[in-house]
This record gives structure tokens, C-alpha cells and sequence, in this order.
């Protein structure tokens, strides 16, 4: 036994043992800390109003009847379009970014909407948090808007969670769209 030492082949394969080991854990390690890529959900496309489908509260409602959702580098682009009360459409757009910057846009002739966008930690849903500042007679008021998107139906549907919260209370909204 002693000639093996002298000879080194016992130590050799202990320390060739070792170095495989200590190989393995490493690369274990440094996988285990990597995040994984999470693939966010796809809302491109344009996308149609389901009053059926949807789950709509009583009352004065201003949800969009179409949304068309593009892509511009790193933003995600939502136009909306409304009917008005005397039939015209009303388009509006925004550009958000998912990097905690406040996107303002235009709605409602001057009225400014302010929103930030984030993902869920999953990345299968879309969060937007919007206030809206309406002047009226010399007096402004805000609501709050939280949408909470998400794919249905294999990606055919696209529900969002709509909450509106005003000087008049709040409304919950599930508005469904198909995808056209």
C-alpha cells in the first residue's frame, strides 16, 4: 500500500474524484443562481369587445370596443378605440415601458392619463395603474384605474380586470375581447 503512495496513482484519483466533484457543484450552483427567462404574455394583435363574455357592472360605462396592442422596441403600444355618446369613435393611445416610468397620453379632448406598467412575476399578466385628471367648470377630478390583463382560451381571449375609483365610488369591470 505504501508503494501506491510513492507512486502517486492513489492520490491522482483522489484528486481527479475531487475535481469532477467540486466541477459538478459549481455548475449546480451557477445554474441554480442563473435566472430562468420568463416568457411575458403576447397581447399583440387587435382584439374585438365580447359584451357577452364579459362580467360588466351597473352603470355609465367607457370601455374601448376594439384594442389593437403592438410592439416598438422595448414599449408596448395600446390604442383604444371608444364609441362616443353621438356614435363617433375615439381613439386613443398610449406607450408604455416596463421600466417604472410614468407614460402620459391624451384622452377625452385634453384630459391627460398617467401610467405605469408592470408584469406579474410569472409574466402571464400585465398590470396598469392610470390616473385620469378630467377639468370641468374650473374643477378637476381624478380616477384611478387598475387593469389587470391576462390571456384566456388559449390565447384567443384577452380579459382585463378593469377597477375604476372615483369621487362617486368604485367599479369593477372583467371586459373580455376576441382576438380578430
Amino acid at each position: 500500500m505504501i508503494a501506491l503512495f510513492k507512486n502517486g496513482s492513489i492520490t491522482k484519483g483522489i484528486l481527479r474524484r475531487n475535481f469532477i466533484w467540486l466541477l459538478l457543484v459549481g455548475f449546480t450552483s451557477i445554474c441554480s443562481a442563473t435566472p430562468i427567462l420568463i416568457a411575458n404574455a403576447d397581447f399583440k394583435g387587435d382584439w374585438n369587445f365580447n359584451e357577452q363574455k364579459s362580467k360588466l357592472a351597473e352603470g355609465r360605462r367607457m370601455n374601448a370596443q376594439k384594442i389593437k396592442v403592438s410592439q416598438e422596441g422595448n414599449a408596448t403600444v395600446i390604442e383604444r378605440t371608444l364609441a362616443s355618446q353621438n356614435g363617433d369613435n375615439i381613439v386613443s393611445s398610449e406607450k408604455l415601458t416596463f421600466d417604472g416610468k410614468t407614460a402620459e397620453s391624451t384622452v377625452f379632448g385634453t384630459s391627460k392619463r398617467k401610467s405605469t406598467a408592470t408584469w406579474s412575476a410569472d409574466g402571464q399578466s400585465m398590470t396598469i395603474n392610470s390616473t385620469i385628471a378630467f377639468e370641468r367648470d374650473g374643477n378637476t377630478t381624478e380616477i384611478k384605474i387598475v387593469e389587470i390583463w391576462k390571456l384566456t382560451d388559449n390565447g384567443k381571449s384577452l380579459s382585463i380586470d378593469y377597477t375604476t375609483t372615483s369621487p362617486r365610488g368604485t367599479t369593477t369591470n372583467t371586459l373580455v375581447y376576441d382576438k380578430a
